[in-house]
């Protein structure tokens, strides 16, 4: 009989391979997890490689040591519809050539765009792409082409990944293969522990100055609650390209020296846990990481009742407030009831906390395992 060679492994006594696809590691939801479970996935035996499409100059997050990070520098901006699909293909051809060099058992991907090439790179290889779908994807902007694409391609994933059960049954509408699974978040070290305190009050935002995050709607409404609220001053934690507009709004509205903008932070826990309420004032969410970390810390949170996200997470005069969609009045309104009673920020507060426990890391990430465990044997 005929002997095996020395230098071959089998399957089953390799670690299993998993790839991670994603246009970057800058600041956002979808990078956060990304490092968070490529890191989860390597401390159990995986065999973990980060694939991105920008370059690391970019980055916001840092990946785990035992995570290896391949950067392809294919993020130029594309200028027309040819230019476009050149740079399209000119991605797909990389992206199949670098993940099939890495013999991966199981492919996730992240975003939409992303999700499109990986399946595309992927095609006729075997390999299981398991996407994944961080925002509303009924409310975030994406051009036709994509969007037509994204109906044809995502059936033929291993499996289809988001974050709510609303947005569940929108990929249900095509897809065959759905799985809702949340965000987690950490337990702090510390909590806001000064919300009925005499003295200055801060109200806290988190997230990229862009427009689908409303923070032109969240300074229209602050300026309206804090006009009889002299105590009370705004921070907005995030960069983006919105500043100078939002920096020109805040002086229209005659708030602009009670409203701070310091830029991103890695990490807002100690801002937060200095703050007296937060803010989440997005027009589209997806399963907002923010506002969890807020609510982890003790801060009672006023949001609107965007599609999906906020009253996923706010139990609506429990440890939260939600206000319609885009009505700044309404919005408004609620913060003036949070900044005049220190009792229910206290309530709502400790009540605000309890989403450490409901969504801690423990019950989350092993979802991720079980799943991705599933379709790397069925591969």
């Amino acid at each position: 009989m005929q002997q095996p060679c020395a230098d071959t492994v089998s399957p089953a006594a390799r670690p299993t391979r998993l790839a991670f696809a994603i246009f970057g590691l800058g600041p956002g939801g979808a990078e956060r997890v990304t490092c968070t479970l490529s890191g989860y996935t390597a401390r159990r035996g995986w065999d973990v490689r980060v694939v991105t499409m920008s370059a690391a100059r970019g980055d916001a997050y840092a990946l785990p040591p035992a995570v290896r990070r391949i950067s392809l520098d294919l993020a130029s901006d594309s200028h027309g519809s040819l230019e476009a699909i050149v740079h399209s293909l000119q991605r797909i051809a990389t992206l199949r050539r670098v993940l099939r060099s890495l013999d991966p058992d199981v492919v996730v991907s992240f975003m939409p765009e992303t999700n499109v090439l990986c399946l595309l790179a992927m095609w006729g290889t075997g390999v299981p792409v398991l996407v994944c779908e961080r925002t509303d994807p009924r409310m975030a902007p994406l051009g036709r082409r994509w969007k037509l694409l994204r109906r044809a391609l995502y059936p033929r994933a291993a499996g289809v990944a988001v974050q709510t059960e609303s947005v569940a049954r929108w990929a249900r509408a095509f897809c065959p293969r759905v799985h809702v699974i949340p965000n987690s978040v950490d337990r702090p070290h510390r909590f806001a522990s000064a919300l009925d305190a005499p003295g200055p009050k801060r109200l806290l935002a988190v997230g990229r100055l862009v427009p689908v995050k409303g923070f032109d709607l969240l300074i229209r409404a602050f300026a309206i609650a804090a006009r009889d609220r002299p105590d009370w001053s705004l921070t907005i934690l995030g960069e983006g390209r919105l500043r100078a507009r939002l920096t020109a709004l805040a002086e229209e509205c005659g708030v602009a020296a009670r409203i701070s903008m310091p830029g991103h932070v890695p990490d807002p826990t100690e801002h937060l846990t200095q703050g007296h309420a937060f803010a989440l004032s997005s027009r589209c969410e997806g399963f907002p990481n923010a506002l969890l970390e807020a609510m982890a810390c003790g801060l009672p949170a006023v949001a609107f009742d965007c599609p999906s996200g906020p009253a996923d997470v706010i139990t609506n005069e429990h440890d939260g407030l939600l206000v319609p969609a885009e009505d700044v009045p309404a919005f408004a309104a609620a913060l003036g009831r949070i900044m005049d009673s220190p009792r229910e920020r206290v309530r709502m507060g400790l009540h605000a906390r309890e989403i450490a426990t409901k969504l801690a890391p423990e019950l989350i990430l092993p979802q991720w395992m079980e799943l991705l465990d599933a379709i790397a044997r069925r591969s």
